[in-house]
């Protein structure tokens, strides 16, 4: 979920312990036995490194095979299991009392629905199999298909929502009391279009909370536009007609009707789109969707870079898990044709991932080598993946764990919490990790200037406060920031070592669009009869709020992306496809340096700060998206 202004500092803490819950559940039971209780991921062998190979060749805009991109079932035919494989994997899953399953579309793994019963008969504890420990079920299950199964996943690492809701600037949680500092906020300059009338729109239009903080303020689909060099493209006609962009969500209703209202007030084309259930047969009430608002943010970021594209919602929910909706994704039939950009608004701290659940050392590195080996298939066809990287800073950690009870007697989660660790996906090498920034602009609404994003820098809100919620003492997370750092999975890849940076680990972000306090969205998805629905009750007779994180960096990025991309189909040039070796060659001059600020939320002093180049708070800069297009053009003759 993105940040979000609060009516009040008793607001913010309501929010923040629903923030707080945990969002990797053990398998789902639910009611009979006999009902699906999970969806159980059997990794297949596969040729994982003939497929990173020629990823990486397609990928190269310094080499012949640039952009000839084989489609996805093409790679699936050559790099994915084979009929043999699949047809033994499935004789010893009947022996095992399971399904067949499907064939997801990169033929990398089978998905197994299971009922509560089935599950238990497969060991009595059916999360074991998922670590690829000694579990009876995985070890029988891959001993009768000759090995040729390589993972069991049946607990889903279904990621977290970049962001947290927020809190007002100075809120002290423990007494209710805030304060206001009002040369701290960065300035909000510019004119706006559409129903902000001209000014900047406080946010949310509360009398008291305009007073209280009178630069609260939200920029507009407009002044992106122009910042970020988008506007030229649209006025040339390039507003992402002909591509295709997807949103990786979980439990995400979306709002036609706040859609239409965003569209009408700034000025853009109603959005062409469509949402594509995971695992479910229809989508998620907006109502009681878990995910609406992060929806309808990604939904309203890509509107405001490519307002023409076709936009997919793919929609999963708490047994789908990350490498089955990624998947989905790229099924040509499901999505009526391959995305050209998969934008993800979630992750998880790599500890967690890498351990399966939000509880330390529970295993679950098989979820991630099949997400993995997804994201390479989106890379070999030629489709832009786009990850945010978080809105922790430094400590990546800190957002997943949310609100902890424990108060000061859990040292051991502030130390986990304060920790310089990022977060997965997107610290995968077959993505681009997108942190966060911050600006000002001119009147005209070109970029003054740009720090990095840290809210206990620009603002003065405090990493970790301590409260009592519900008569318990706990540790509240308020302070965000882009979160950038070193990787603990993955080595330095080859784009970034190509480039000249020195380091034995794959750092991130790659590049970094804004995200800081002060983006607008449309959320008037509250039923005031029932006192119902994930957005603010002034939604009611003011729809619009101030959200901030980087869940919005990366849509954003995935429209420019998508203009770039129909910039290069009129010059007959390739599609960007895997976007890192072409931004960190060829491409530099499409990015903006950011050389001020640090993503350091707890104030460690160890990472990390902004300066010439390439730095882990913001990467290499901001995207240009008039920039990128011209490199990308260049890159393709």
């Amino acid at each position: 979920m993105p940040f979000m202004f609060p009516r009040s500092p008793r607001a913010a803490l309501a929010l923040t312990v629903v923030a707080g819950l945990a969002v990797v559940p053990a398998i789902a039971s639910a009611g009979s036995a006999d009902q699906v209780a999970a969806r159980v991921l059997v990794g297949l062998q596969r040729d994982t490194a003939g497929l990173e190979a020629l990823a990486t060749r397609v990928s190269n805009p310094a080499g012949p095979a640039y952009g000839r991109y084989p489609s996805v079932a093409a790679l699936a035919r050559r790099y994915g299991a084979t009929n043999a494989t699949v047809a033994a994997a499935r004789r010893q899953l009947a022996k095992a009392g399971l399904p067949a399953g499907t064939l997801d579309a990169t033929r990398g793994f089978l998905i197994v629905p299971a009922t509560q019963s089935q599950l238990n008969a497969l060991d009595g504890r059916a999360s074991q199999a998922e670590r690829g420990g000694p579990g009876a079920a995985m070890a029988s299950i891959r001993a009768g298909a000759g090995g040729l199964v390589t993972e069991l996943v049946t607990e889903p690492v279904v990621p977290k929502a970049h962001g947290l809701p927020s809190l007002p600037p100075g809120a002290n949680l423990a007494s209710g009391t805030q304060s206001f500092n009002g040369l701290s906020w960065p300035s909000r300059t510019g004119t706006p279009q559409g129903c902000a009338q001209g000014v900047s729109t406080p946010m949310p239009d509360d009398p008291v909370f305009a007073a209280a903080f009178p630069n609260s303020r939200a920029f507009t689909p407009n002044q992106f536009q122009t910042a970020f060099g988008m506007a030229p493209l649209h006025r040339a006609g390039l507003q992402g007609q002909g591509q295709h962009i997807a949103l990786f969500e979980v439990e995400a209703g979306v709002s036609p009707a706040d859609m239409a209202t965003f569209a009408q007030c700034f000025g853009l084309p109603q959005p062409n789109m469509r949402v594509v259930p995971v695992g479910q047969s229809q989508p998620v009430s907006p109502l009681v969707g878990a995910g609406t608002i992060e929806a309808q943010l990604d939904v309203q970021a890509v509107m405001t870079a490519a307002p023409r594209a076709r936009i997919s919602v793919v929609e999963g929910n708490q047994i789908t898990s990350m490498p089955e909706i990624m998947s989905a994704a790229l099924d040509a039939r499901r999505m009526r044709g391959v995305p050209d950009v998969l934008s993800i608004s979630y992750g998880v701290c790599e500890v967690l991932v890498q351990n399966g659940s939000e509880a330390p050392l529970l295993g679950g590195a098989a979820a991630r080598n099949l997400s993995d080996w997804v994201l390479a298939t989106a890379a070999g066809a030629g489709v832009s993946v786009l990850v945010s990287t978080g809105d922790s800073g430094a400590q990546g950690c800190a957002h997943n764990i949310g609100s902890t009870p424990g108060g000061p007697s859990a040292p051991g989660v502030i130390a986990l919490a304060s920790t310089p660790y990022v977060g997965y996906p997107a610290s995968s090498p077959w993505a681009v990790a997108v942190g966060g920034t911050d600006m000002t602009l001119t009147k005209g609404n070109a970029l003054r200037s740009q720090t990095v994003w840290n809210d206990r820098v620009r603002i003065g809100i405090p990493p970790i406060s301590e409260d009592i919620i519900g008569g318990v003492p706990t540790i509240v997370f308020g302070a965000g920031g882009g979160t950038g750092g070193n990787s603990q999975l993955y080595g330095t890849p080859g784009f970034q070592s190509s480039a000249g940076i020195t380091s034995n680990r794959r750092l991130v972000p790659d590049v970094s669009m804004f995200a800081a306090r002060g983006v607008v969205m449309v959320c008037g998805v509250f039923d005031p009869a029932t006192g119902q629905g994930p957005c603010p009750p002034t939604s009611a007779s003011w729809p619009f709020m101030s959200v901030a994180g980087t869940s919005f960096a990366a849509p954003l990025l995935a429209g420019a992306v998508a203009l770039a991309n129909q910039a290069a189909r009129v010059e007959g040039t390739p599609r960007a496809g895997f976007l890192n070796p072409l931004l960190y060659s060829s491409a530099r001059s499409a990015v903006v340096d950011v050389t001020q600020g640090n993503n350091d939320v707890f104030g460690t002093g160890r990472c990390c700060f902004a300066g010439r180049g390439y730095d882990q708070a913001t990467g290499l800069g901001t995207v240009n998206a008039t920039r990128l297009a011209q490199a990308l053009v260049r890159a393709g003759r």
